[in-house]
């Protein structure tokens, strides 16, 4: 309740900052080096001045306390360009004094890069995984792990505090099977192996005392302390060599012990239960223990191939997903963003879906 008072009576403080907008700053070029306004980019231009036109009015941005507003554009390419078409952000976001320049409303473009904004919403144009982060992958399977599902806002999914807005209310992402997951773990362990064997193939040789010494001789004349200290280090070797290429398999072994583990489980597996969804657990292979089976646990999910993607038309607006966003440093202002977001006419938002 304290926190509540002290953050409505610091929004009256703020009040004189309200409508107080930077001027509009946008990425110079996209990440495949287009300048941001090229002609080809006009719809998703058109996409974003849409939603500025809501953005700049929002009761929640403009009751924001020492900051200045700024929208900020970036237009970048999408990670797969034969099948997804360009994508593109616009923010519209609050500043605190650390980034201000001047009396009026500039902002310090260094400074706020630096620092980040304390408050604000944004939309993701075109892009599948502004709510996810990766975390596996391998040339067969890119593995995210799924946002928090939230509340429905205005009938849409909402995952981690931003709304999905896709066509006929589709998300583009679909769960990972479990089959699928152990099957890429298995490739890890393989590669493990693989990489184990190119680090530890010189070390498994049999060392060559007898070149050591022939070594300590040549330089004997010269240095006879070194060449004593050659022999030493070598003899030391040379003795102790059978214990350690015997850790070393033994630690080999250990890696093959966890693959032959890996086979057993999936071969232990009904399709129905590879068929599962993968979330992770704190059982073997990350699966949920018995205790675990009831818990909503973090799903892993991939890119839905079935999604509906136009690469041909790469600046059609296919997938918006509304977020909003607050600092670390500044979790107060987490819920009246969420709020902001909230206030937002997602139906107006939806209309730009083409």
């Amino acid at each position: 309740m304290k926190q509540a008072l002290l953050f409505t009576l610091l929004l009256t403080a703020g009040a004189a900052q309200a409508h107080c907008w930077a001027a509009n700053a946008a990425e110079p070029i996209s990440n495949d080096g287009l300048p941001v306004n090229h002609a080809s980019f006009k719809p998703l231009h058109a996409a974003m001045d849409a939603f500025e036109a809501q953005a700049k009015p929002n009761p929640g941005l403009l009751a924001l306390p020492d900051v200045r507003l700024r929208i900020t554009r970036a237009v970048m390419d999408s990670d797969e360009p034969t099948r997804r078409p360009r994508e593109a952000v616009i923010h519209a976001q609050g500043f605190g004094p650390k980034t201000w320049s001047g009396t009026g409303c500039d902002i310090h473009a260094q400074a706020a890069q630096r620092i980040g904004p304390r408050a604000g919403f944004s939309v993701f144009i075109n892009s599948p995984m502004a709510t996810m982060n990766r975390w596996a992958h391998d040339e067969q399977l890119s593995a995210y792990l799924e946002g928090e599902r939230g509340e429905a806002m205005q009938g849409w999914p909402v995952y981690r505090d931003c709304a999905v807005i896709g066509p006929d209310r589709r998300i583009p992402w679909v769960p990972v099977p479990v089959g699928e997951m152990l099957a890429y773990f298995e490739r890890e362990q393989q590669r493990k192996i693989a990489d184990w064997d190119r680090s530890n193939a010189g070390a498994l040789q049999p060392f060559d005392l007898a070149d050591m010494e022939r070594k300590a001789e040549k330089i004997r004349p010269q240095n006879a302390q070194a060449a004593e200290l050659l022999l030493k280090v070598a003899r030391e070797r040379k003795a102790n060599e059978g214990r350690n290429h015997a850790l070393l398999l033994k630690s080999r072994q250990m890696l093959l012990d966890e693959l032959d583990d890996l086979r057993r489980t999936r071969a232990a597996m009904t399709a129905e239960q590879l068929g599962e969804h993968y979330r992770l657990g704190a059982g073997r292979h990350r699966l949920p223990t018995p205790a675990e089976a009831g818990r909503p646990l973090k799903r892993l999910v991939k890119l839905d191939p079935s999604f509906p993607w136009d690469a041909r038309n790469r600046t059609r607006i296919q997938l918006l997903t509304v977020c909003a966003s607050t600092h670390p440093n500044n979790p107060a202002y987490a819920q009246p963003m969420r709020d902001a977001v909230a206030a937002l006419d997602l139906a107006r938002v939806a209309a730009l879906l083409n």
